[in-house]
Formats: C-alpha cells, structure tokens, sequence
C-alpha cells in the first residue's frame, strides 16, 4: 500500500512511503500522520482536520511559495521584482552594447524595431500584472 506521511500541525506532506505488510505500518506510521494514497508535496496538502489530501490552487508564479497556514500561494514580489528587473537588465544590455556601425547598416524599419523592443522592455515593469504576470516583449527576429 502507498500511504503519505504529513506534518500533524501544518498539513505539509512529508514523504511518500509503500509498505507492505502490517507490522511495517505500525513501526513507520503513527496514526494520525498519514493518509492513504500518493499525494505530491508540490500539488497537495492534508487537511489537518479531516485527515484527507486536498489539491493546492495552480501555482501562479514560479517563485511562489505555499503557505500552509492561510493555505494559499505566497509571492514575495521583493524577490520577483528584483529578478525580473535583472532578466530585463541582461536583455537590455545586450541591446545597449551595439556597435554603432553595425547600428548604422540596419534598415530604418530594423533600427525602429530595435528601438521599440528596447522601449517595450523598458516598461515591462509597468505592465498591469507586474510582477505577478509579465509579457516579455518579443525580440526583432533578426537581432
């Protein structure tokens, strides 16, 4: 049988055990840590009260973390925005380094691109879902 062990107090699951035989059950799981059932950690938690795996909502941002007391996704929007400003630096940065004469031998439709890929990336963090949701510009295929 496959059976999840889960932390009493919070509902945070610990471990997925398969155990065989009754005797085994007995030594690795107290009565009220565990729950029938393959439950994943990253998608589930237990319901402390009823002792049953409940589904976690979709994990809205990659750096979300779940928290376990008011059951719901967590964002650090600190970290998120730090990280997203970086992504776009490094984006930016690659674009800022152009060499002027390579610059000059761009078409005018190409040097407009590039001047409006750079300014869309420049407003990523005005975008409505900042920092929870952001649509990166999309780079001039060319470049």
């Amino acid at each position: 049988m496959i059976y999840t062990k889960y932390d009493p107090a919070t509902g945070q699951i610990i471990q997925t055990l398969s155990i065989s035989d009754n005797d085994s059950i007995a030594a690795n799981l107290p009565t009220e840590h565990y729950v029938e059932g393959y439950y994943d950690g990253d998608k589930h938690y237990i319901d402390i009260a009823t002792k049953t795996a409940i589904q976690k909502d979709d994990k809205p941002h990659p750096l979300a973390n779940w928290d376990y007391t008011s059951k719901q996704w967590l964002i650090d929007s600190t970290t998120i925005i730090s990280q997203t400003r970086n992504i776009r630096n490094d984006l930016l940065s690659q674009i800022d380094r152009v060499n002027p004469v390579w610059y000059s031998t761009l078409t005018a439709d190409q040097q407009n691109q590039l001047i409006a890929y750079r300014q869309a990336l420049l407003d990523v963090p005005q975008q409505s879902g900042f920092p929870a949701t952001i649509e990166w510009p999309t780079k001039p295929t060319w470049l």
